[in-house]
Order: C-alpha cells, then structure tokens, then sequence
C-alpha cells in the first residue's frame, strides 16, 4: 500500500476543531501571493472514473462549466478545473476520453469510485514554514504539463511523509514555477467553504492551518474521509 502511494503523490506531483472563516482564508492566501510568504491551499483532488460524464455532472450540479486542463504525462488521465478563489482551485481528475479506469493497472482502485483524494498546499519550498518541515517533507519532484493552448505549466513538489490520511488519499506541497497560478484561468463561480479533514492525524495540522488562516476543519473523531464544500450559483455543493 506505501508503495502505491508513492506512485500516486508521483503522479499528482485533504472532536471538531474549526480553524478559521473562509473569507479570512481567502483574503489572506491572496495576500501571501499564494504560498510565497507562507502557505495557502493550493488545490483539492476530485477522483471520479469517469472524467467527461463528471464534468457534465458538476456543471448540472453547480451551473459552473469546468474548464478542460489537459492530459498528464501518463496518457491516461486527464483534468478539469474550477477555481475557488484567488489561490485555490478544485482539480477533477479521471481517465482521459478514451481509457477506462483499467487502464491506470496499480492505480486504478483510486478511480474505481468518486471521492476527494487529496490537496495540496503552496509554498516556496526553497525556504518551507516550520509547520511543514515538522509535517516531514520528501525530496522534491518536478512536474509540468502542457496546457490545450499549447503554454506550459511547471512546478516543484514535496510529499508530507508525516501525515496518513488513508491508503486512497495523499497530501504535498507544491511550488509553482510558472505563472499564472491555475486559479486564476479555471472556471470561475464557486468560492471553497471548507475543506474538512475526518483523520485522528488531522490533528498534526494544527499549527499550520492555525498561523495561516486556511479554510479547513480539523476533525479527529470520528469516521476518517476527507470532503470538500464550496459556495455556487446553484448553492451549497459538498464533494467527498
């Protein structure tokens, strides 16, 4: 199971405790330049196994078209994107028209079902905030990718080796090297309420959600999972 969560963070290269407001949030991560002076939430993962007839069904669901991203470099999938505010945005990810979840092999069981797998916080990652080095940061990867217009986007990530959400779930950090930042070309329309994280390990977070003022809940009772709820034109629209 290690293993294949090293090939998926590879590949992607999330009792109560309310942390913050989440227009706080915003207001903040947009001030910080996305992560540049500290660390904002980046983005959140929405595995489905079905990646077009999801994108149809978000639009029904929330009045917002989703934008189309592009392939990754596997062949196999591919994304779409919303943006939820100045510095974060919801990735829907899945097989690329044409595949089927089969053909992810030893990664298809994260597909097989929709759910938030995971997020990704920014930061520069030359000069991470203590909180994420207590959270264990893994070496760095490189990543890119080329966007339909034919522009590229780059960028640096890091695993948190210190935190366990689940076999099916991961969490990184993430160092953008090329501009502009996703969320600000994805579909517009929706703001992120919250992300809440149900995980005993929840609790490891503290500290950074605390001093940056993120929109997540820390949750460490209770059954573990991961969802996300966002303001639409249709209203209150919460993913797991």
């Amino acid at each position: 199971m290690q293993n294949l969560k090293h090939k998926l963070f590879a590949y992607f290269s999330a009792l109560m405790f309310v942390v913050a407001m989440p227009l706080q949030a915003q207001t903040h991560a947009q001030s910080n330049a996305c992560g540049a002076d500290g660390v904002s939430l980046d983005h959140v993962i929405w595995a489905v196994p079905d990646l077009e007839g999801y994108a149809k069904r978000f639009t029904k669901l929330t009045g917002i078209k989703p934008v189309y991203g592009g392939e990754h470099t596997n062949g196999v999938t591919a994304n779409y994107l919303v943006s939820l505010g100045p510095c974060t945005y919801l990735e829907i990810v899945g097989p690329k028209k044409g595949a089927a979840v089969a053909d992810l092999g030893d990664q298809a069981k994260s597909y097989a079902r929709e759910h938030v797998a995971g997020f990704a916080f920014s930061t520069d990652l030359n000069a991470p905030p203590k909180a994420l080095q207590a959270l264990g940061l893994g070496e760095r990867r490189e990543g890119g990718r080329v966007k339909p217009d034919g522009s590229q986007l780059s960028w640096q990530t890091a695993a948190l080796s210190g935190l366990n959400f689940g076999d099916d779930k991961f969490q990184f950090v993430i160092n953008w090297l090329s501009q502009p930042h996703p969320a600000v070309t994805s579909a517009k329309g929706a703001v992120i309420v919250q992300l809440t994280i149900a995980h005993p390990d929840s609790v490891k977070l503290r500290d950074l959600v605390e001093a940056n003022m993120l929109p997540i809940v820390l949750q460490p009772a209770g059954k573990p999972n991961i969802w996300l709820t966002i303001s639409t034109p249709n209203g209150s629209v919460t993913l797991r």
